[in-house]
């Protein structure tokens, strides 16, 4: 393993979340001269990226919880598996949609995420980052929609049936012949995708995200003094 300067921490509900920002994070280090790269070993049973922009090498770590009702245990997972490993400052990012934490349709709710948030105070995180929208991860995916049509071989079509994402994603499929399958499965579906398109239109403040990425401002001062 490398010499980290800090860590990301990423509590994600699903494999298509994992996989959608594991593809997010490839090609922002190929747009910014970043390196982006799966660590050589299993860590404690947990599979951790590398990025280094330049100037540090920044490890992350996913914790795919599965189902919502999953994600109050991320706390101990955090603490466990971050912290208590690599004493070094830790940023997290919160994964979810939005109704997940609100509606009755689930059986987790907003104070199951407040005791989330407190436990991972309690663990010492240096801060806590929503990355959230009232929006399946499909609904994200389909801000690129002229990108997932070409990647199916079909027109764009003028209306997409279904209230939300996952339900719009299976049709659009279905209307070609092929079937939508989540996870691992779509990853080469959503690594064609316009992640410029994404950043730009979609309900999702990825930028959050960048910003955490990149090289620390009085790196970058220094650099430009020596220059």
């Amino acid at each position: 393993m490398g010499e980290y300067t800090r860590g990301i921490a990423f509590v994600l509900e699903g494999a298509t979340e994992k996989v959608f920002y594991r593809a997010f994070l490839k090609w922002h280090a190929e747009q910014n001269n970043c390196s982006f790269v799966k660590g050589d070993n299993l860590d404690n049973g947990d599979i951790y990226f590398e990025w280094d922009n330049g100037a540090e090498t920044i490890l992350i770590k996913f914790n795919v919880v599965g189902t919502v009702t999953q994600v109050s245990h991320s706390g101990k997972w955090f603490a466990n598996k971050c912290v208590k490993k690599y004493r070094m400052p830790w940023k997290v990012f919160l994964c979810y949609d939005t109704d997940s934490s609100e509606y009755d349709i689930t059986k987790f709710y907003q104070d199951d995420w407040k005791l989330l948030r407190k436990d991972l105070v309690k663990a010492k995180a240096e801060e806590i980052i929503d990355l959230a929208a009232s929006a399946d991860i499909e609904d994200i995916i389909l801000t690129d929609l002229s990108g997932v049509c070409a990647y199916l071989g079909i027109g764009v079509p003028e209306k997409l049936c279904g209230r939300k994402g996952k339900a719009k994603m299976k049709a659009l499929y279905r209307s070609c012949g092929n079937t939508y399958h989540e996870g691992d499965k779509a990853e080469t579906m959503i690594e064609s995708l316009n992640f410029q398109k994404i950043v730009d239109y979609s309900p999702l403040d990825l930028e959050k995200l960048s910003t955490v990425l990149a090289k620390p401002q009085n790196i970058v001062d220094n650099n430009q003094q020596t220059t």
